[in-house]
């Protein structure tokens, strides 16, 4: 297990400012936050390569905050692989493994099968592809049988194809590997499809602090600001409490009405809002019934609203919506829009349930 407490550290004019993450063994802690936020910083501090001002990193109950890079036992993979162009797959990787420890030609080549690289081994580093030349430098990185794993944005050089094979098939062999291994790994990203595929814990940074962790599924469900619903890319509106009381509130949004559920905790004197809605739970129909019969006994708000823009990606359709002065994005299956039309300016209903609206104080 690797903890790092109350983390301090300047980048030029830059600042790490109180970071405190926890990563488990066996379990992928994915950094993710927009450029410039200080996730390589987080990483170069954790691996020794950035000077930190304050605050500890321990690692499997050993302080590390002063040790060199060297002594951390620490796997590093930047974001441009720093392999060694001119030399073989094969000596880029033995050069790591004389430097292991406990780890046996067995497992060096079980790492090399699981991240399908056998073929490459007699192959210089620039002959290969962007996606072969990451997976040879996460091989190299375990060749040395680290305690922790780190990946800094280890997609960023892949093609648009490349990235969505990763996706599709690299992602589960990753995970299988990173399990074997049993150490945390610290993988750095923007892109929330990728943290989806590999990732168990997420942890969000804005401008140098940790803005929420949590595992993947509770961070998208339940984001707990208003930087983390816009990076998830939620609905992300400003509205006013109307009304509330145990049983959920109604909040003017835009000119629009939602009810909220939910809301038992919500200081009463809180009157400025913000409203999140995941444009999955933004359902569109051709009808003011909802289509779903589980739906007629929930709460449900039910808009009047006119389609402004669509866009088809594989079995997702992505619609922008105007309720009134209101803009809502919508995700739904091609699946369910099937046998309803649904075309820029084409008039709909939009379905919301009051539970699926989760309002935060405005700060």
């Amino acid at each position: 297990m690797m903890v790092v407490s109350n983390l301090y550290a300047k980048r030029g004019t830059f600042f790490l400012k109180n970071v405190s993450i926890e990563a488990k063994d066996g379990s992928t802690l994915m950094i993710m936050g927009p450029n410039g936020c200080g996730k390589t910083t987080l990483l170069e501090c954790v691996a020794g390569l950035q000077e930190i001002d304050s605050g500890s990193i321990v690692i499997d109950g050993v302080d590390v905050t002063n040790l060199p890079p060297e002594k951390r036992r620490i796997g590093y993979v930047p974001e441009d692989y720093a392999l060694f162009p001119n030399m073989t797959v094969q000596k880029n990787i033995l050069m790591a493994f004389k430097k292991s420890r406990g780890m046996g030609l067995d497992d060096l080549r079980r790492i090399i099968r699981l991240l399908q690289i056998d073929d490459l081994m007699y192959r210089r580093v620039e002959s290969l592809s962007s996606g072969q030349k990451q997976r040879v430098a996460i091989a190299r990185a375990l060749a040395i049988r680290p305690s922790v794993l780190l990946l800094d944005e280890p997609c960023s050089a892949l093609d648009p194809p490349t990235r969505e094979a990763f996706r599709r098939g690299m992602g589960d062999i990753l995970k299988e590997v990173f399990r074997e291994f049993d150490i945390p790994v610290l993988y750095a990203t923007h892109d929330l499809l990728e943290a989806t595929a590999i990732g168990d814990e997420i942890a969000l940074m804005s401008n140098g602090r940790i803005e929420q962790v949590g595992p993947v599924s509770e961070v998208f469900e339940n984001p707990r600001s208003r930087f983390v619903a816009e990076f998830l890319g939620f609905n992300v509106l400003d509205g006013k409490v109307l009304s509330a009381s145990a049983m959920g509130a109604s909040i003017d949004v835009g000119g629009v009405v939602l009810r909220a559920e939910g809301l038992g905790a919500f200081p009463e004197d809180v009157k400025d809002v913000v409203v999140v809605i995941k444009p999955q739970d933004v359902i569109l129909s051709p009808t003011r019934e909802p289509f779903e019969l589980k739906w007629r006994s929930c709460q449900c708000n039910v808009l009047s609203g006119v389609v402004k823009h669509i866009h088809i990606e594989g079995s997702m359709v992505k619609a922008d919506v105007e309720v009134g002065d209101v803009s809502l994005k919508s995700y739904v299956s091609s699946e369910y829009l099937e046998g309803f039309e649904i075309k820029p300016g084409c008039k709909v209903f939009v379905h919301i349930r009051a539970s699926k609206v989760i309002v935060l104080p405005k700060a």
